[in-house]
């Protein structure tokens, strides 16, 4: 697969959450959450199953499964999840295609399906006792609940949907798929209370007094924490701050922006388009940045097993995590390389191995692919060529 192009650095007319959040790590990677094209890169399957635990949840909050009892509830709400996975799978990147060839398949799809069916009838239960949740028009004092609702900042230059508000109770809920990456799962995390207070910040600014935010995981557990109007408010100032700071500088290219380092490159989906990762990345990332490589195909061996074309590159590695010199990546679906319609590598191509493994301590180091993470790509984003 060819490497997918950087987007611009674009002024924001507004500051999400999600780009706040990127913001701090890197103003090239807020770039991306903002204007990148997100199919350009291969979604992991668990962010794709996340989205549609999510969407299960946001329909059962506005009442979709209202009338329903029992075990209805569950059928219903699995079949939502469904119906949103095709989706999302159909808009998926073809290599998500080519290495899962059913969303059914993608890895965990029952399990994320059966906590949303969960999560969604306890949802359907709390609107009921309630009101319908809102998610259109002026905001109403006498409804209980807001799920997805925008809320935008009274200057314009923050805005947010949470995923729930209960204004009676005065709490806000935030659900997440997967556990954080700085904390237990039984605490919130420093990232996960910063889009807390930022979005009660918003909450206030909407005439919605909330003084409690909750962190709903995906295992069913919950923890909270107390959010003070002082505390939000200065989330508020931080993020307004940051977003004056990041468009002083707008235009300059990607990789001009681009502030690569251990901690803001971990799990950063722009890797493969980074041309400043790749300048900067050492071996001594790779405990938090994984195995991620560059280089030119010295030889190519071709194997097929089980009717499964199989490529084994002999890489000269160049930059990356991986110390320069010989590596072997091994037994490379032919396929995962060709899923965009590009060519496979050949001898004297660049690639870029992203989201690999080692396979033990071997020297020159062998490296191993990953089905729900790894891809090849060849060549260079456009303007680094």
């Amino acid at each position: 697969m060819r490497v997918p192009n950087a987007p611009g650095v674009k002024p924001l007319q507004h500051l999400s959450p999600s780009i706040y959040e990127a913001l701090l790590q890197c103003k090239a990677r807020a770039a991306w959450v903002a204007y990148g094209d997100r199919c350009a890169v291969p979604q992991h399957p668990k962010a794709l199953l996340g989205v549609c635990l999510h969407g299960v949840v946001e329909d059962a909050h506005k009442g979709r499964l209202a009338g329903l009892d029992g075990e209805a509830r569950f059928v219903a709400a699995r079949e939502l999840f469904d119906r949103r996975a095709g989706s999302l799978y159909e808009q998926s990147h073809p290599l998500v295609h080519v290495k899962f060839s059913s969303p059914e398949s993608l890895p965990y799809y029952n399990l994320y399906r059966e906590r949303a069916a969960l999560e969604a009838a306890a949802s359907s239960e709390r609107v009921e006792w309630g009101l319908p949740a809102a998610d259109a028009g002026q905001l109403a004092p006498h409804l209980r609940l807001y799920a997805e609702k925008k809320l935008l900042s009274s200057d314009g230059l923050l805005i947010g949907r949470p995923d729930l508000i209960d204004a009676v109770a005065q709490e806000l809920v935030d659900y997440k798929t997967g556990a954080p990456q700085d904390e237990a799962v039984d605490a919130v995390s420093e990232a996960e209370a910063r889009l807390l207070r930022l979005y009660v910040h918003l909450a206030h600014d909407n005439g919605l007094p909330v003084s409690r935010a909750v962190v709903a995981r995906a295992d069913g557990r919950r923890v909270s924490i107390e959010v003070s109007r002082e505390e939000a408010d200065a989330e508020g100032r931080r993020a307004r701050e940051l977003l004056a700071k990041y468009n002083s500088g707008a235009g300059v290219a990607f990789s001009e922006a681009a502030q690569p380092s251990p901690e803001s490159c971990r799990f950063c989906p722009c890797i493969p388009l980074c041309e400043a990762f790749w300048r900067a990345a050492s071996p001594t990332w790779e405990d938090q940045c994984g195995v991620q490589l560059e280089g030119h195909v010295a030889a190519v061996e071709e194997s097929t097993v089980q009717g499964m074309k199989l490529m084994t590159l002999r890489v000269q590695v160049q930059r990356g995590t991986v110390a320069a010199g010989e590596a072997f990546v091994e037994q490379i679906p032919e396929a995962w390389t060709t899923a965009d319609g590009s060519n496979p590598p050949r001898e004297g191509a660049v690639v870029r191995i992203v989201h690999a493994r080692r396979a033990g301590d071997d020297v020159p180091p062998v490296i191993r692919v990953d089905r729900t993470a790894t891809s090849v790509w060849t060549g260079a984003a456009e303007g680094q060529r």
